[in-house]
């Protein structure tokens, strides 16, 4: 938090006035005299209070910007104006609470001791992988049995509360969905797994108290529940077949080969990634600063997006569990630009084109239809921090011993 203090002399103060003067003279209406022919000496009189209120806004703002340029103040949030001293003709003086940016200085970046997670892949994750390919390739065959879990219903569920189906008459329509996939709520679930094709039940459903609707959050319910098919998943063989439908795989050995790789890949990046997580932990908790609260509150505001409606204590309870974790992101956001600007990390021309050249290589693609792409998917500046970030890391990484 700054205070500033500004004073503005008292010429300065009449020549605003009377500017304020003249643009009022020109949209005011009096009857008995034609627009912007009306004295000023009855402008004074009719409007005076106006027109001071008028005079300190220009001046208020217009000095706090001065301050602010004069001072090279990066400020946070809406400033705070007060002890505002003022008459017509003599100076204006004011005082301005504002918050400002931390002024980042990292004395140590280096000599930590970071521990990288061990990498394994087993069969079980190869078979964890391709089961989820074979599930993506699976065929519905219907079924005449209770449903289980796995199996795709189609159901059509409505309130018996007459007033409460007519409130919820969307919801009264039939659709489909996986059993034990979280589409539905539990209850509703255990219902549905209790019935035949064809059938329906009434059931009393007990919402869980974080249920996206307030109203229904924790409440017990009596609903309609009816089953009108079952469709179960037919998966195909893990065999040379599937292999070939899946991609130029000509067994089945070399598509387990390929997912291994992937998996690995993934977790090698997993790795790299606590990597860093830790080595900005330890810059952090080796160079401690505060964060404006302003900057918290607004990135708050931005991260819970709250309805207008919003219960103000539950808000104020989500907004303090989070709290934490926001300032502590902030942070890092703060040290990773003053790593970029300080190590002079952004990429070059000749870098830049190269990673779009090697983007291009991956993809089957030419640079210009890369850099085409990316511009239309407004990434060319998220890819340019990318590689800042990156150089900043094998900086920072150099400095460290990883074990």
């Amino acid at each position: 938090m700054r205070r500033v203090s500004i004073t503005v002399d008292g010429g300065h103060v009449a020549a605003t006035r009377r500017k304020e003067v003249k643009k009022l003279g020109k949209s005011v209406r009096i009857k008995g005299f034609r627009k912007g022919k009306v004295p000023t000496r009855v402008i004074e009189e009719r409007y005076g209070p106006a027109i001071d209120e008028r005079t300190i806004t220009a001046l208020v703002n217009e000095g706090f910007r001065e301050a602010v340029r004069e001072h090279e103040l990066n400020t946070v949030g809406e400033p705070a104006v007060d002890d505002v001293k003022y008459e017509p003709g003599e100076s204006l003086s004011f005082s301005v609470d504002v918050e400002v940016m931390p002024e980042i200085t990292l004395e140590r970046i280096g000599g930590f001791r970071l521990k990288r997670p061990e990498v394994t892949v087993d069969e079980t994750d190869v078979d964890e992988m391709l089961a989820g390919m074979a599930g993506d390739r699976a065929v519905l065959e219907p079924v005449e049995r209770v449903p289980e879990e796995g199996d795709v219903v189609s159901v059509r569920i409505r309130p018996v509360d007459a007033e409460a189906e007519a409130e919820e008459e969307q919801d009264s329509k039939p659709y489909r969905f996986e059993l034990g996939a979280g589409y539905a709520i539990p209850d509703v679930e255990t219902a549905i797994l209790g019935l035949e094709p064809g059938s329906s039940g009434t059931f009393d459903v007990t919402y869980p108290v974080d249920f996206g609707n307030e109203d229904l959050a924790g409440a017990t319910r009596e609903l309609e529940i009816e089953l009108f098919d079952v469709k179960t998943k037919r998966l195909p063989d893990l065999d040379d077949e599937f292999a070939q439908e899946v991609g130029d795989f000509e067994t089945i050995e070399a598509l387990r080969d390929a997912v291994r790789e992937d998996v690995r890949k993934h977790r090698e990046g997993e790795a790299d990634g606590a990597v860093r997580e830790q080595l900005l932990d330890a810059v952090l908790d080796a160079n401690p600063f505060e964060v404006p609260p302003g900057l918290v509150s607004g990135y708050l505001d931005r991260v819970l997006d709250a309805p207008e409606d919003a219960d103000p204590e539950r808000l104020q309870q989500a907004r303090e569990s989070v709290r934490p974790a926001v300032e502590r992101q902030i942070k890092r956001d703060l040290v990773i630009e003053w790593l970029i600007d300080d190590h002079d990390a952004e990429p070059t021309k000749d870098e830049f084109e190269e990673r779009l050249r090697e983007i291009g290589e991956q993809n089957e693609l030419s640079m210009s239809e890369v850099r085409q792409r990316l511009a239309k998917e407004k990434r060319l500046d998220a890819l340019r921090r990318d590689m800042a970030v990156g150089k900043v890391f094998d900086t920072l990484l150099a400095q460290s011993k990883v074990e």
